[in-house]
């Protein structure tokens, strides 16, 4: 591959809902724009972007992947993210390594709520973005829908750059508003049509519009001359794409592919080089940091991505922030404090790998055989303590508690799950010794799948998942005191500790509180640790349903001892008996997590859900508009999400999505405590 200076490098990742053809438009770009010979197809797992054996088993992108094409002498890369929920943390990772957006959006569907969501995420990136409506050939296609679609529910600043011309509800050309040019289906040039003409005009009018309100100048030369010259629009236009303040719209078909060389025309335009990049943040030492790209100052890297390849093992992704590297070079993982050397790095496209030497600010590359780099770590020029602030991924919202098939694989899992939670940044491994159980958290019941699979192809450890416990509190409603005296003769030396114990309830979060409030010697100063030692001990598992004691303020203020049967045992066994019997007089009370839960569906599957929540003992806290969307704010137990993201799905035909945050412990109702604690109370007989 020839070598390129930064300006003419564009990184551009398609993003969009679940199976609206981004991997189809992928491979079509890739071969319109010379990247390959032949042009891939997902649907006969020839695809270039999905390439690996679960991609194409699954007919989806389970994670990102990279093509690369010269088009006009600028090198772009083309990332294909996944438009599954369950995989979005690798869309998250490469928008924000990208220099822009393609937004593909469904010529028949319009708007969906994998379109919000991925908008969502490109707006929190601030990344320019351009929209393709795709299959504009259907016969259910309406496009003048879509694109009012699109400005009800996303932006009302976008105007359509080209657009589909049909008779008699036939797709007969890909018509350009900027050129004035138009291809036919097969994607050779054409006349434009008559018929497509009056919407051309129309579609002009708006992009003149649109580039006149970017600047004075340009709208006092639109009011003197009703118009703007098409180097003034041009200019206009690109400004105004690059500050977000203007979105150009294309469309066309994957395939046969039409339209996509009007796209790859207008990249180097409304897309910014990587020197056009604004600074990103970043630590050095205590201090808040700036990086621009600046190809003369020291490299700096950021990590975005991590796979398993076939032939180089585990390789990162990473996108170069500032200067440069070439040859073979050490550098510091800063965020990791260690040391790697950088000798085997390429560019890849599809699962083709292209030998490089040398890398430039704002390159995307792969390398291989790392000794510890992970996604969200920084590399770094030797000496350098410069830590990019880390890519904010979101929260796992799928949860099971997981254990090997075969006794004796716990340790082989644990390691081989630690590896791939290293990997992706959405899936948590935990051992949760609150509820004894280990378990895997993501973003959806396929995602684990997933997951399992490739635990299973590389160690060979097969799983169960099964819900996971509940990690229930326990606390006090109201203040009670009481004694317990231990006493145990049973010839020699005996066992004495004598102890009167107050418990009082503390507020939410406060934890535990002990104090001595002992007078006259009757518990001699040195036993005091043992007793709250003791009471510890005690809290670890509470009266009513075994769980963590919170929340509470234990005082020790009476007892009496024996000078010589008396000791730390006997004392911290008198304070555990007497903790557990003044606490069952205290209003004792059980605790369960509570999450806060944004459910994004569509309007007419608001009701369902609503009544969902409400079985599920959820509490509804407000209802906002997005566009045609409804995001449902409630507050729901813990208890009560399990396979939530498949019950969703069923309710909403696979259109809603959620997202969920930990909002703390609350009181139990009575009846559901009352039957916790006979089960308990079974489990213990």
């Amino acid at each position: 591959m020839k070598n390129y200076t930064p300006d003419k490098l564009r990184t551009v990742v398609v993003i969009g809902h679940g199976s609206v053809g981004k991997t189809s438009l992928c491979d079509s770009i890739l071969f319109v724009g010379g990247g390959v010979d032949r042009m891939g197809k997902v649907d006969n797992g020839t695809s270039q972007f999905d390439f690996t054996n679960e991609s194409r088993e699954r007919k989806h992108s389970l994670s990102s992947s990279l093509g690369i094409l010269d088009w006009k002498n600028h090198k772009i890369n083309i990332i294909d993210s996944p438009g599954l929920a369950d995989f979005h943390g690798a869309t998250i990772g490469s928008i924000v390594v990208a220099d822009g957006v393609v937004l593909v959006v469904d010529g028949t569907d319009g708007v969906e709520v994998g379109t919000l969501k991925t908008w969502d995420f490109a707006a929190r990136s601030n990344k320019p973005l351009i929209f393709w409506v795709n299959r504009v050939d259907r016969d259910s296609t309406d496009f003048e829908r879509v694109v009012s679609d699109i400005r009800k529910n996303l932006t009302k600043n976008v105007v359509p750059i080209t657009f589909p011309a049909k008779e008699n509800d036939v797709l007969i050309a890909i018509v350009n508003v900027l050129t004035g040019k138009a291809t036919d289906v097969e994607g050779k040039n054409i006349p434009v049509p008559d018929s497509a003409k009056d919407n051309l005009e129309m579609y002009r009018m708006q992009l003149v519009e649109a580039a006149a309100e970017t600047d004075e100048t340009l709208m006092e030369s639109f009011f003197e001359n009703e118009t703007l010259t098409p180097e003034e629009m041009n200019s206009g236009l690109m400004k105004a794409a690059r500050t977000r303040n203007f979105f150009p719209l294309f469309c066309g078909l994957s395939i046969p592919p039409a339209g996509q060389n009007f796209l790859l025309d207008s990249i180097p335009a409304f897309i910014p080089s990587p020197l056009d990049a604004k600074p990103v943040s970043a630590t050095d030492g205590d201090k808040e940091v700036e990086i621009a790209p600046d190809p003369s100052a020291p490299f700096i890297a950021r990590v975005f991505n991590s796979k398993v390849d076939t032939h180089m093992g585990e390789i990162v992704y990473i996108r170069v922030m500032s200067g440069g590297i070439s040859g073979t070079e050490d550098v510091t993982n800063t965020t990791r404090n260690t040391s790697e050397r950088m000798a085997n790095y390429y560019f890849m496209s599809g699962g083709k790998r292209i030998d490089t030497d040398r890398l430039i600010t704002g390159d995307i590359a792969a390398i291989a055989k790392l000794k510890s780099t992970l996604p969200n770590d920084t590399l770094a020029g030797k000496g350098s303590h410069i830590i990019l602030n880390p890519i904010t991924f979101p929260e796992p919202v799928y949860r099971v508690a997981i254990a090997p098939k075969k006794r004796g694989d716990e340790d082989k899992m644990g390691s081989g799950l630690s590896r791939l939670a290293a990997q992706d940044p959405t899936l948590i491994l935990r051992n949760e010794s609150e509820i004894g159980q280990t378990t895997l958290s993501g973003m959806g019941d396929l995602h684990l799948k997933v997951m399992l699979g490739r635990l299973k192809e590389t160690t060979g450890v097969e799983t169960e998942t099964f819900k996971p416990r509940i990690a229930y509190h326990e606390t006090i409603s109201k203040t009670a005191e009481g004694s317990y005296k231990h006493r145990k003769q049973t010839g020699g030396r005996g066992q004495y500790g004598h102890v009167f114990i107050r418990l009082e309830p503390l507020p939410r979060g406060r934890g535990f509180e002990f104090s001595s409030k002992v007078v006259g010697g009757n518990v001699p100063t040195n036993f005091i640790p043992a007793v709250e030692k003791g009471i510890l001990e005690a809290m670890k598992n509470g009266p009513i349903s075994n769980s963590i004691v919170v929340d509470i303020k234990a005082v020790v203020f009476d007892g009496s001892y024996h000078p010589v049967d008396s000791s730390d045992m006997a004392f911290k066994l008198a304070a555990r008996k007497c903790f557990k019997e003044v606490m069952l007089n205290a209003g004792p009370s059980l605790l369960e997590p509570v999450v806060s839960l944004e459910v994004t569906v569509p309007e007419e599957f608001m009701g369902d859900v609503m009544s969902d929540l409400t079985t599920r003992r959820g509490r509804i806290q407000g209802i906002e508009a997005e566009g045609a969307f409804q995001v449902i704010k409630a507050s729901i137990p813990e208890s009560e999400l399990f396979q939530y993201t498949n019950t969703l799905k069923s309710l909403t035909q696979a259109r809603g999505s959620f997202s969920q945050s930990y909002e703390g412990y609350k009181p139990v109702p009575r009846e559901i405590q009352e039957s916790i604690m006979a089960k308990v109370e079974t489990e213990d007989e």
